[in-house]
């Protein structure tokens, strides 16, 4: 085979063989790559059923699209063989990796078992099971990351059998006990031969192991694994935990899902960084006192029962009105008003118990906001005096309060329950004297319970005069089930984590657990709702079955708890994120701001529906009065700095971008963001190049949709720098450079423009087919998504074939108009001009760029001038005097 050639692939070398194939690396001349093919047997070939077989398998594999899968690109056929077409991993096999070192250092186990972890979670969310991990089918790539191979021997659920009921799959070691007693196989089988891989990454060993098969199979079936800790010293309880839950004779012992494993990893990864809190100021449970400070309450102006009486069209009103006279007042303005911080709690014992314990400074913090006579700084900005060796006057100073709780929690065990005792102490800024503190304690099943008791006492010290509807509310239980409340806090954890689809998927399924061990927990499903919403809202999953989760999740918490705040800010987010129903949304928003009116998260989604309405001078005043409770959030501020971004308040953007910054250097999107605001402002390219370059070096948490390889792709595309944009493309690896809410681009689309633009029209026109199947692949199960008209209408343009361009472009505006999304629907116009370029029709291009500079968007003078798509308008008159400004 070597040196053959098979279509356009010629056979470079032999890579490996298996019960399933023979696979070789190749050079695709097509498309110029190096890739893995791996050929079906002829052996096999000649059976019908072992044919189905090898197609099922690729049919299968080519679902997923993860980091840490490897890609599937396609299956041919040719000279009566049939092939995969797949990613080519430069790389070492797990196996050999851990043989080269016996065992691996535990931080690495970690995040290799993370990774492979999300690998197998992607699947399973797709209902495919591997059914044959193990240490050779797991490979470790040039970069250090995790590419987990041959997902070919999986089986969808509910697709026919294809393989003989007597035969047994993969290696014997990594087998489950199912598989072992020919029981059908569901992903927890994975899960225990994930086990048995983690168990080699610790050690270097197998927990199960005989002189012969029969014998390995009766250890697997009845014997309990080796301990991890025989072979070394330094595992962490956390871990030993893990390997023996992972392998669990009896499935339903077992961890029920990927999500919990990752849930549980990526503790023990936070633990093995964590940082002490360093305090300089009293410890809580020291030296208690009772001292209060007197101070009268002004009444609440805007009652609960008033808002509830009213319609959606009165909180419209209620809404302009109070945007217009009320949100630039400070609030610490008024000299009487009196303004908190929650700081973390410090948990002093049982590591794994942190979550709780941040749970319960959440609570607290939430149940204080809902207090009409008291402003509450969000906890985002208290989370980060977590590590500070600042003094309480130094933190008042900076977030502008006059009062701290901070607390610690200590456990015990007393008759085999575990007791949990918190000493939280209200602090006076000014003097940094005690208002309150006191030891409270209680069992662990009933200790959330704990925080109703904390915001009542701090409020009573604080001499707040409550309403009695806030008293209730206060005295209010979230739920009576305390492992409901252990799976909402965890969930909480992924949501709140970042925007990423595998984080929200991990959350609702967390979630769902809490729900069903309290079916009356309105709290864990108005998250739930807000959940399905983000997930419809970034194209994660546009169907009507996610809407109708939101919904349905939504109008259940308003069924349970229709004073909650959470209740009525998860329909806002519903009629948001699925409906672009701003009326109603705002409306929604207006009445959980009723219910709390401290709630920064709540004025971000106010800011955000005025964004998208193209109300941005609104936007930013709602932005700037969520973060007044919320000074140190990064996040806010960047946002701030994106809509003026819109507004072109192009200094004031960069300050708050600097400004995030400082806040959280390692944040990529902000730096992304940055680049953007730089390139609109001022055309920058090598100030961007630099930007990104710190990004690449600084940056470690991606909070933004907006690729950054993408993004480098437009930078050195609009420099002419072609050698940097083919570097960018192969360094993404990916088939998707582009795929956020604002635009959709697979990767052969944008290397078909770079071939266009440097006048390699052949190579151009290769790419621009292949992106035209693989868009079209894409409409099949979205064919609403009005990015993919978008795309496919440019690459019908790079065609020269006008009709269908014009055609598929005009749709994607039709499907997203400007009057109902102005942020996303200014990117559809954007496209769509670059259509009208693209194929000669200049005039109504250049009617296009006009209204995008009169609407706020990112589309600016400046760009004009570098973005290479308009160079054949360059001679138009009118064009000239767009450019001359």
């Amino acid at each position: 085979m070597i040196g053959k050639t098979i279509l356009h692939y010629t056979i470079v070398e032999k890579l490996g063989e298996g019960g399933m194939g023979v696979v070789y690396k190749a050079q695709d001349t097509k498309l110029d790559r190096f890739v893995a093919l791996k050929f079906l047997p002829t052996h096999i070939a000649k059976s019908e059923q072992e044919k189905s077989r090898f197609f099922q398998e690729a049919k299968s594999a080519s679902a997923l699209n993860h980091p840490n899968v490897c890609t599937i690109y396609g299956i041919d056929e040719a000279d009566n063989m049939q092939f995969i077409e797949m990613e080519l991993v430069d790389g070492v096999t797990l196996r050999d990796k851990v043989a080269s070192s016996n065992s691996l250092n535990i931080k690495q186990v970690v995040e290799y078992a993370i990774q492979i972890g999300e690998a197998l979670q992607e699947a399973h969310s797709k209902g495919i099971i591997h059914r044959d991990i193990k240490a050779e089918n797991i490979m470790v790539n040039s970069k250090n990351q995790i590419k987990v191979m041959d997902f070919g021997l999986a089986k969808l659920k509910g697709s026919l059998k294809l393989t003989r009921t007597s035969s047994t799959i993969g290696t014997l070691a990594y087998m489950s006990p199912e598989q072992i007693q020919g029981i059908e196989a569901d992903m927890r089988s994975d899960i225990f031969s994930y086990g048995v891989v983690l168990f080699e990454m610790t050690t270097g060993k197998m927990p199960f192991r005989g002189e012969h098969e029969a014998a390995v199979m009766y250890s697997i079936v009845n014997e309990e694994p080796e301990n991890a800790s025989k072979y070394r010293e330094d595992v962490p309880p956390e871990l030993l935990h893990i390997l023996k839950k992972s392998l669990e004779k009896d499935p339903e012992d077992r961890y029920q899902s990927m999500a919990e494993i990752i849930v549980d990893l990526r503790r023990l990864k936070k633990e093995s960084t964590r940082v002490v809190r360093t305090q300089e100021y009293q410890r809580p449970d020291q030296n208690r006192s009772s001292i209060s400070s007197p101070a009268a309450m002004n009444a609440k102006w805007f009652s609960k029962k008033n808002v509830s009486a009213v319609g959606i069209a009165a909180l419209i009103i209620f809404m302009v009105f109070f945007f217009r006279y009320s949100i630039l007042s400070r609030i610490g303005g008024s000299n009487d008003k009196k303004v908190i911080v929650v700081l973390p709690f410090e948990n002093l014992g049982m590591t794994d118990k942190d979550y709780f314990v941040d749970g319960m400074t959440d609570e607290v913090t939430s149940r204080l906001s809902g207090l009409s006579g008291l402003k509450v700084i969000a906890r985002s900005s208290a989370v980060q005096y977590i590590k500070t060796t600042k003094t309480l006057k130094q933190i008042g100073e900076e977030l502008g309060v006059n009062y701290v709780l901070q607390g610690t929690v200590r456990w015990e065990t007393v008759d085999g329950q575990t007791h949990v005792r918190v000493n939280p102490t209200l602090i006076r800024v000014e003097d940094e004297t005690q208002a309150w503190s006191e030891s409270m304690e209680s069992v662990l099943s009933s200790a959330f319970k704990l925080q109703s008791d904390i915001a009542s006492r701090v409020a009573s010290a604080m001499d707040i005069a409550l309403a009695t509807t806030e008293q209730k509310s206060l005295e209010t239980s979230l739920t009576e089930s305390a492992e409901a409340y252990d799976y909402y806090l965890k969930a909480i954890e992924y949501s709140d984590r970042s925007v990423s689809k595998s984080d929200q998927e991990i959350a609702i399924q967390l979630m769902e657990r809490a729900i069903r061990l309290d079916p009356k927990f309105a709290a864990a499903y108005a998250k739930l709702a807000k959940i399905h919403a983000s997930m419809y809202w970034f194209f994660y999953d546009r169907s009507e079955r996610r809407i109708e989760l939101s919904r349905l999740a939504g109008e259940k918490a308003t069924e349970l708890a229709p004073q909650l705040s959470e209740s009525h800010e998860a329909m806002g987010w519903y009629y948001y994120h699925t409906k672009l129903d701003y009326s109603k949304a705002l409306g929604e928003f207006s009445l959980a701001l009723s219910y709390r009116p401290s709630n920064s998260t709540v004025y971000y989604g106010i800011a955000a529906v005025m964004r998208r309405q193209g109300n941005v001078r609104g936007s930013i005043e709602a932005f700037e009065k969520s973060i007044e409770s919320n000074p140190r959030a990064a996040d806010l501020i960047r946002q701030l700095g994106e809509t003026q971004t819109l507004a072109r308040e192009y200094e004031e953007a960069n300050r708050n971008f600097d400004k995030a910054l400082e806040l959280s250097p390692d944040i990529t999107g902000t730096y992304q963001d940055k680049v953007r605001n730089l390139l609109s402002w001022k055309g920058d390219l090598d100030g961007s190049r630099r930007i990104i370059e710190v990004a690449l070096r600084v940056g470690k948490i991606n909070e933004s949709e907006f690729s950054i390889e993408y993004l480098s792709y437009l930078i050195e595309l609009m420099g002419g720098n072609f050698q940097a944009v083919q570097s960018t493309m192969d360094r993404a690896n990916t088939r998707e450079l582009l795929n956020d809410q604002f635009g959709y681009a697979p990767t052969t689309l944008l290397r078909a423009q770079m071939e266009k633009i440097r006048g390699n029209e052949s190579l151009a026109k290769k790419y621009f087919d292949s992106a035209i199947v693989f868009i079209q692949l894409k409409q099949k199960t979205n064919p609403s998504d009005e990015r993919l008209y978008s795309a496919l209408g440019i690459a019908y343009a790079g065609l020269g074939r006008k009709k269908e361009a014009i055609s598929a472009g005009e749709r994607g505006v039709e499907l997203l108009p400007v009057e109902k999304e102005a942020w996303r629907g200014s990117f559809r116009l954007y496209d769509l001009g670059k259509i009208y370029a693209l194929v000669g029709e200049h005039e109504k291009a250049i009617d296009i760029l006009e209204r995008l500079l009169s609407i706020p968007c990112e589309m600016s003078v400046p760009l004009l001038k570098i973005e290479p798509w308009w160079n054949s308008l360059r001679t138009n008159k009118r064009f000239q005097k767009l450019v001359a400004g």
